[in-house]
């Protein structure tokens, strides 16, 4: 996200820093009063290179994603209440709220549909973090403008109006990274007008990684290769209240990895001996963007795109536990072609002011694989809806919201055609009863057809779609409060969510020996239950936030959890903590950020619990007044060499043999950036 304000010379080199205290303090970078007011002869501009994260699930945004260097989305959306996500390798990104992973999430990039079932060894997501403009997180499924189960997630990377600082014309930077635990990277930008109405830039990205360590002092096998990503965009001002961008994205992630990469380096020497495959995982991202912003009259946002996400490895030599008919260069590539328009009117009738939200969406998945040149696959999943939301306000200050959905999906596979539809509904309700305090309550019915076989397995002429085989329905209902208040430079803010979501006829791909086949079929009702907290303090240079985050979940017609790949899918209770100090005179920010997760024991009987870990990072970031442009940062993750693993990542025992996929350990890291 683009920040561009004015602070005093003395400050000026803070101004990176600052952008988390903006969040902290609920105002704009630009609106943050002067330090020291008696001397204000010298201004000039800053931009930062960061992200801003915001979550439902709690009441302020994030820190700029740049202080964190992060490497792998974990960084990035670890420490937001409700959400984690799964895997340490490269190529398993696992994003997960409140139990719930990719398959059942909304998650877009630049409007383009991520949607996928690649292999259950592997993740859907390629998605460099460090290009990153804004992460905009639903936690829970709260509104009908969105069509995922349990919530959304939509990235949004950067374009050259938000690299340009005010005056110029054009500009660049370089950037450079270095992690003990092992890694290294870095990345070119040059951005710039193009004339009266046009900017574009263009970034490129590369990390080289090693096999890291676990906090055991293990070294981890199959993790090494290297990642190369390029965005180009152009964007055309219209005038001043219409842009058309477009951009595209290339994400190239390549090396001999891990037969599977979900697992930890020793799990695959003890099923598939020591067998490294040669691997590449790529994304091909095209889109058009168009927006309209009218101020708060009218504002839309649409989106064309194609996103091609392609598996290619070469499996020809592995010599244990893999089935034969696999034992060649095999391809899996899934396409997203599809696009989505939403609009919002504001307007006051009969002395009402009125909010209308609403739009439409259209995907088509088409799924595709080869093994060697023996065998094809192709299947296609349709999907389209359509929503309207009202937020009508009673009184200034409260206001009941309601909408509509209607998809409708169309499924063209191996196992049959096949088609679902549903008419939902969402209903809710915010009251602020005074300046400080805001309770809210909404429910939302859900819907979710049943997905298209993973693309990445041999099995899609030998799977069933059972024949009464229903759409997963279901309802998410939530309530709670918000909280703010500042007294002098004193500010205190909470946000309380507590939540029920209910999933009937829980649907399942269930793997059949009899048949070597997969069964897609509903496995009941479930139920997930659960509460975020979190409490912001911040005082002058210092702010803080402490959260707290539970989830149980339960499969209520076979008294089990809820499992995925045949483990408790339940993430229990997490604490984050994070500190950050402003030390002015020395031009830094220090930071410290720490995670408590507790032990799971919500598990299969007969089976490990989750266990229970502990792990703490420490930052600082120093942007010396006398060197324009210039950023260092430096921090230690894992500061205690703590063996863990997150519990959205690959546990458990197979074969009698531990699959857990454990977190790398301590991490000494250090980057610089040069923007001029």
């Amino acid at each position: 996200m683009e920040t561009t304000f004015k602070l005093k010379a003395k400050t000026l080199s803070i101004g990176i820093t600052s952008l988390g205290f903006s969040f902290i303090y609920g105002v704009n970078a630009a609106e943050m009063k002067e330090v020291d007011s008696e001397s204000q002869t010298h201004f000039e501009e800053v931009t930062v290179w960061g992200a801003k994260v915001s979550s439902s699930s709690q009441q302020l945004g994030s820190d700029d994603l740049s202080l964190k260097q992060a490497d792998h989305l974990s960084d990035l959306l670890r420490d937001i209440p409700g959400v984690d996500v799964g895997g340490t390798h490269s190529v398993n990104q696992r994003i997960n709220i409140r139990g719930l992973n990719e398959s059942d999430l909304d998650i877009r990039l630049d409007g383009a549909s991520q949607h996928a079932n690649m292999f259950h060894h592997i993740g859907n997501l390629t998605i460099n973090p460090d290009i990153i403009k804004s992460a905009d997180i639903q936690v829970g499924a709260n509104s009908v403008t969105s069509g995922g189960l349990g919530g959304s997630v939509y990235f949004e990377t950067k374009d050259a109006k938000d690299l340009l600082r005010s005056g110029e014309q054009y500009g660049a930077r370089v950037f450079g990274g270095y992690g003990s635990n092992a890694y290294s990277q870095g990345s070119l930008t040059a951005y710039g007008l193009l004339g009266d109405h046009f900017d574009g830039m263009v970034y490129v990205y590369g990390i080289d990684r090693d096999n890291f360590e676990d906090g055991n002092g293990d070294e981890t096998i199959g993790s090494d290769g290297t990642i190369g990503n390029m965005l180009a965009k152009i964007g055309w001002d219209i005038n001043d209240s219409n842009r058309l961008e477009l951009s595209y994205d290339y994400y190239r992630d390549k090396g001999d990895y891990s037969p599977r990469p979900d697992m930890s380096g020793s799990a695959n020497h003890g099923l598939s001996d020591q067998t490294l495959l040669p691997t590449k995982y790529t994304r091909n991202t095209y889109t058009l963007g168009y927006q309209i912003n009218n101020g708060s009259r009218f504002q839309l946002d649409s989106t064309l795109y194609y996103n091609q996400t392609e598996i290619n490895r070469d499996e020809s030599n592995i010599t244990v536990g893999w089935p034969a008919d696999r034992l060649t260069d095999n391809t899996a590539t899934n396409t997203n072609t599809g696009a989505n328009v939403k609009a919002q009117s504001n307007f006051t009738v009969l002395g009402l002011e009125n909010q209308l939200t609403y739009g439409g969406e259209y995907n088509q998945q088409k799924s595709e694989s080869e093994y060697g040149s023996s065998y094809n696959m192709s299947e296609k999943m349709t999907t389209s809806a359509l929503f309207i939301e009202e937020k009508l306000y009673l009184v200034p200050s409260f206001s009941v919201t309601a909408g509509l959905r209607y998809d409708y999906s169309q499924r063209d596979a191996v196992t049959g055609d096949d088609s679902f539809d549903q008419l939902g509904w969402g209903l809710g309700a915010e009251w602020a009863v005074t300046e400080h305090w805001t309770f809210f309550a909404s429910s939302r019915s859900l819907y979710e057809a049943p997905e298209l076989l993973e693309t990445f397995v041999k099995y899609q002429d030998v799977t069933t779609l059972d024949s009464n085989v229903k759409p997963q329905t279901g309802m998410n209902t939530q309530g709670g409060f918000k909280f703010r208040y500042q007294a002098g430079k004193h500010f205190v803010g909470s946000n309380f969510t507590v939540f029920k979501t209910q999933l009937d006829d829980y649907l399942v791909q269930e793997y059949q020996s009899s048949t070597s086949g997969y069964l897609i079929t509903n496995d009941g009702d479930a139920e997930i239950t659960g509460f975020e907290a979190s409490v912001n303090y911040g005082y002058d240079m210092f702010n803080s936030k402490l959260s707290y985050s539970k989830s149980d979940n339960e499969n209520k017609t076979n008294d089990t959890p809820i499992l995925f790949n045949g483990r408790s899918s339940d993430m229990g209770d997490s604490i984050a903590l994070n500190l950050d100090y402003l030390a002015v005179d020395i031009d830094t920010l220090f930071g410290w950020s720490s995670q408590w997760v507790l032990e799971e024991d919500n598990v299969l009987s007969g089976t490990p619990t989750k266990d229970s870990y502990d792990v703490h990072n420490i930052y600082a970031q120093w942007v010396p007044t006398y060197v324009d442009g210039l950023t260092i940062t430096v921090g230690i993750d894992n500061i205690f060499n703590e063996e863990y693993a997150s519990h959205a990542s690959r546990t458990g025992y197979a074969r009698g043999i531990d699959l857990t996929d454990y977190e790398p350990g301590r991490n000494y890291k250090i980057s610089a950036a040069y923007q001029f």
